[in-house]
């Protein structure tokens, strides 16, 4: 099928109204699927329904496992069933595909969501312009970064969760060249001695280190070599997760195609997850190309495999990103439609987070924009009630986590969509006035 505007739809989406422009329906936020569906496709993608002690035996002989083969398929089933991924709810953010539990990498910073064609893009542009970084345009964003992502709750996988820990608790050195110069050292000894496996990793690991210091080009050079020795050691998991970083990374420096190459290779090798990630990642660099026909398409993609897996968190940021996608394109209805479905879907995620800092945080955030993006929506479709009200609320989220940036702008959209609302009366009152 197709809508209005010649995007091909794919099952997982559609429209109401009088006019069909979509085949299906929207997922539904509180259960769409059977209990026996949703346990078949959840085990696929997540560890959901494993008590942690069952994660335990498993994830322990699953890792017995891979050390006697490393091309132990059912090992790797067994290990990657326990290492579900799982997604905030922020449109418009890059998706970085899961690291492998083995690889003993630092905590990678939280990526923030793309303000595309707004004044947040133009400041990342100037900082990363010509190769220079954000660390050396905005220190203080990255420390904030860092506060936010150290506050992040651990994850309810077990796997993940020793993981976590293992990483919080690792000694080591606290500049950040110092750490650079030590993985170099080891990853040549590990070249050197044959040690293909951990020389990748050790590349791999400096590419996390640079990518959260703001240092993206440097940082495409060191996933550049951990590619190179996953391709020669045939390590297809790596190759795809080297593939999703120098994507992410081209996009963040400015090089397009390169960006675009890269996601297109991610797709081939990835599974039902890695897929969703690429085709979320593709659409978003379509959109920045302002290429808003083509991002549609590769979120309806996404959503379609966020349906398969039955993942209600996936759901939430694929649907809202094809919001963004119609409105570019001019279907307003559609847009209407899946930003409200992204903030319902967003709230109901906060009443499972609970009420953690870092929930709150994420969850004001998401409403602010959903809430200040259904308000553009609205006042471009004439809708101005329900404009000035969308305004309003992102204006008191806003101002409930002392962001004053986005109180300004919500503040001065209100005051155009309230303006427009009397401009008929206000220029009839002046014709009448004149004509006496």
């Amino acid at each position: 099928s197709s809508c209005a505007l010649g995007v091909r739809v794919l099952p997982g989406i559609a429209l109401g109204g009088g006019v069909r422009r979509m085949s299906t329906t929207l997922p539904e936020i509180s259960g769409s699927r059977s209990s026996v569906e949703a346990k078949s496709l959840r085990s696929k993608s997540s560890s959901a329904i494993l008590q942690p002690t069952t994660q335990a035996r498993f994830g322990y002989l699953g890792q017995l496992s891979l050390r006697e083969a490393q091309g132990n398929s059912d090992a790797l089933r067994t290990v990657s069933a326990l290492d579900g991924a799982s997604f905030l709810p922020h449109v418009m953010t890059m998706q970085r595909a899961s690291t492998p539990w083995q690889y003993n990498t630092p905590t990678r910073l939280l990526e923030e969501p793309l303000n595309l064609g707004g004044e947040a893009e133009e400041d990342d542009d100037e900082g990363t312009r010509g190769g220079k970084s954000k660390h050396q345009a905005s220190t203080t964003d990255i420390a904030s970064r860092k506060n936010l992502t150290a506050s992040q709750p651990l994850p309810a996988n077990y796997v993940r969760r020793i993981r976590r820990r293992a990483q919080d608790s690792r000694k080591g050195p606290a500049d950040y060249r110092q750490q650079l110069a030590d993985l170099k050292l080891l990853a040549d000894s590990a070249s050197r001695s044959g040690n293909i496996y951990q020389a990748l990793q050790a590349y791999h690991k400096m590419g996390v280190i640079l990518d959260n210091q703001g240092m993206h080009q440097e940082a495409v050079q060191k996933y550049k070599q951990f590619l190179s020795l996953c391709i020669t050691s045939k390590n297809t998991q790596g190759e795809a997760l080297a593939y999703n970083c120098l994507g992410i990374n081209t996009f963040k420096c400015g090089q397009m195609d390169e960006s675009i190459q890269y996601h297109n290779k991610h797709l081939e090798l990835a599974d039902g997850t890695g897929r969703l990630i690429a085709h979320t990642n593709l659409g978003i660099v379509f959109q920045a190309m302002g290429l808003a026909e083509h991002a549609a398409i590769h979120h309806q993609h996404a959503i379609e495999y966020a349906n398969r897996m039955g993942a209600k968190d996936a759901q939430c940021f694929t649907v809202g990103n094809l919001g963004i996608a119609s409105a570019a394109q001019g279907d307003l209805q559609t847009s209407r439609i899946c930003l409200q479905y992204h903030l319902n879907a967003a709230q109901k995620q906060r009443q499972v987070a609970g009420d953690s800092k870092f929930a709150q945080h994420t969850f004001k955030s998401v409403s602010n924009l959903a809430f200040h993006r259904l308000g553009q929506v609205n006042t471009t479709d004439g809708r101005l009630d329900e404009a000035a009200s969308h305004f309003e609320k992102a204006m008191e989220v806003a101002k409930s986590k002392n962001d004053q940036h986005s109180e300004e702008q919500s503040g001065a959209m209100l005051g155009i969509a309230r303006g427009l609302q009397n401009f008929e009366q206000h220029c009839q009152a002046l014709l009448i006035g004149g004509g006496s």
